[in-house]
């Protein structure tokens, strides 16, 4: 991309309201924005965000060093460049990213995914959805991404990526031919300012339970931060092109986003909802319908409903999207069957909250013969909201056999993380004759549950689900649950499903 003078990046921020100081400098700017300095190309602008450890101001002269020709802080610093003073660096720093790319996201139509829990699978539908209806649609999200068609495996532990990733994602899609772009907007994401460029044309809340208190600080934090979806919902430049309506999709029979929907009223927004009453039975924009999907499950119907719900909002091709739907085997982890000659189902499942793992436990429970049985292996993240264990603990009684095992310790003491969760469990009434055990080897106790298998009974992974790594002590650890359980059939004996 040719070079850009710094005055067009100030009054980009200051029709945005961001601008308190600018330069007064004519520099010209050769390369994309960045907040980390070691990702500094010569020609570019460092922004200088705060971080939960970390502060950019103590990275300027680091950027400047790898060839930063101006800075932009939240804060007034001394710098041998030229210093742009922004009322909020975050939102400055997605502001930026947009105006460097261009503002791709006028060009699509954007459509925001948040929830609680299954963002990722209603995402993934979604992408499929719309382009069967006749809109070729990207895909950014935690798991996958989708791009002029190509499916890629996202980045490890990858939420939704910080504004430049995203901005040049978006820019990719315009680039690849694709019309619209369905963006996985965590909690993260919203609060941070990492979508806080984009202009949606519609969103979707899935559902809304408590969940990342160990970063939003209270209920009314992370509920606030999720309501941004609903602000930033103003559409793009392509959605009033199109004659779109701003559509605002909730769960019809779940009170806890109902708040969003009455927002989202009082903006002028439409709202149309959705519900699943069982694995087939749905509700799609107030109508009912069924579904036979590939993805088992009340809730992966409920996620389908979700996306196919946006595609009646807007009027577009509904039988050809339910079809494709319908075919979707869904993202890696999520509700994943690991095929083979074994005589007991295997699935690996991304479920790590309490709710999530209730909904897991409930899909899997359902697979089982009559007189099967359920085998579960979970945990709980070290360094997040603690909350979690006693959900996870809570959601475990649902099976028959259960491991606790390591997902991401991270600084924590697995023993600790472990035990509250075991606590959960027994306070918590579980099953007659059911038995739990505390084996922090991941991979042994995914071992310990395969081998414990018996014809008709369902062995659920949950918890990792697509993610690459075990975080432990700072350290990444390889790990892949899928091929992990391939792996442990296979020295049984067992052959792979051709």
């Amino acid at each position: 991309m040719a070079g850009r003078l710094l005055r067009g990046l100030e009054a980009r921020l200051a029709d945005a309201q961001l601008l308190l100081a600018g330069s007064a400098t004519t520099v010209e700017i050769q390369s994309a924005p960045a907040h980390d300095s070691r990702r500094v190309v010569r020609g570019g602008v460092f922004v200088a965000i705060p971080g939960r450890s970390q502060d950019g101001l103590a990275f300027i002269d680091d950027a400047v060093q790898r060839g930063a020709v101006a800075v932009i802080a939240d804060r007034p610093v001394a710098a041998s460049v030229p210093h742009i003073l922004v009322r909020d660096a975050r939102a400055a720093l997605a502001a930026a990213a947009a105006w460097w790319e261009g503002d791709p996201a006028e060009e699509l139509l954007a459509i925001g995914v948040t929830g609680t829990d299954g963002k990722t699978t209603t995402s993934t539908f979604l992408s499929t959805a719309l382009t069967a209806a006749g809109l070729r649609t990207g895909l950014i999200s935690t798991a996958i991404s989708r791009i002029g068609g190509v499916q890629r495996a996202a980045a490890a532990h990858q939420t939704t990526p910080e504004a430049p990733a995203l901005q040049r994602a978006l820019r990719e899609m315009v680039d690849a031919g694709d019309e619209a772009a369905v963006v996985e907007s965590t909690s993260h994401g919203l609060q941070l300012e990492r979508v806080g460029a984009i202009n949606f044309a519609s969103a979707i809340y899935t559902t809304f339970s408590p969940d990342h208190l160990d970063f939003h600080a209270t209920l009314d934090e992370y509920r606030a931060a999720k309501a941004k979806l609903v602000a930033r919902t103003v559409g793009s430049a392509a959605s009033r092109a199109r004659q779109l309506p701003r559509v605002v999709v909730v769960h019809a029979s779940d009170p806890a986003v109902q708040p969003f929907a009455e927002a989202a009223a009082a903006a002028g927004l439409q709202v149309a909802r959705f519900d699943a009453y069982s694995e087939r039975e749905v509700l799609i924009n107030g109508v009912k319908a069924e579904l036979h999907l590939a993805m088992p499950g009340r809730i992966n119907a409920a996620n389908a409903a979700a996306a196919l719900t946006l595609v009646a909002a807007w009027g577009l091709p509904l039988p050809a999207a339910i079809a494709a739907v319908e075919a979707e085997v869904g993202p890696p982890g999520r509700s994943q069957l690991i095929g083979g000659t074994q005589p007991f189902r295997v699935i690996v499942d991304f479920a790590h909250t309490g709710p999530s793992l209730t909904a897991s436990v409930a899909v899997a429970r359902e697979l089982c013969s009559p007189e099967g049985r359920l085998l579960l292996v979970t945990g709980a993240a070290g360094e997040r909201d603690p909350g979690r264990r006693a959900a996870v603990g809570q959601a475990a009684t649902g099976a028959d056999l259960v491991w606790i095992a390591d997902e991401d310790p991270r600084g924590e003491d697995p023993d600790r993380i472990a035990e509250a969760i075991r606590a959960a469990f027994l306070a918590a009434a579980p099953r007659a004759g059911s038995s739990l055990e505390i084996l922090h080897d991941r991979a042994a106790a995914i071992r310990a549950a395969v081998s414990a298998a018996q014809p008709g009974d369902v062995v659920l992974l949950a918890g990792k689900g697509h993610e690459r790594t075990i975080e432990r002590r700072g350290v990444d650890e390889d790990w892949d649950e899928a091929a992990t359980a391939r792996s442990v059939l296979s020295s049984l004996g067992y052959s792979p499903k051709l």
